[in-house]
């Protein structure tokens, strides 16, 4: 019996305006072994996170479902400069989960990009404000660019 040895992983995400001010922020990742959902809300303006939750729909592990008590922690969390940080002290652990780790790497910065880009007339407005939001958290937002 022949192995499979190739891998391939599809992440996808997605935000959305919810109609009582809020953003909806979803990650689903899909592999051979995995299939897991995750749905978060934020405040429009500072945010943090309201409500975090995951579903495991397929996983490697009987286990896996019990890092979805470490990823509610994320409620409370605000989203900005430290994030990392902060995600490698919620996710990660025999508790936690790597992959959900990874997923809202992914994610939870793109919430900023709604956030300061939802009311902008112009995409030249929107990296603007994103200059002033991000400066120095990044290469891409070095500090006094010139």
């Amino acid at each position: 019996m022949a192995r499979e040895l190739d891998f391939q992983r599809t992440v996808n995400y997605s935000i959305s305006h919810h109609p009582h001010g809020q953003f909806i922020l979803k990650a689903k990742m899909e592999d051979r072994l995995h299939d897991i959902e995750t749905v978060l809300t934020t405040t429009n303006d500072t945010l943090e996170i309201l409500t975090a939750s995951v579903r495991f729909v397929r996983s490697p592990s009987p286990f896996c479902a019990q890092a979805e008590q470490r990823f509610s922690s994320l409620v409370g969390l605000q989203i900005g400069k430290g994030l990392s940080s902060k995600l490698r002290e919620r996710l990660a652990g025999g508790e936690g989960c790597g992959n959900l780790r990874t997923m809202m790497l992914g994610l939870l910065p793109l919430a900023i990009n709604a956030r300061v880009s939802q009311d902008c007339e112009s995409e030249e407005q929107a990296l603007e404000l994103m200059q002033q939001e991000l400066e120095g958290s990044c290469a891409g937002f070095p500090p006094n660019p010139k």
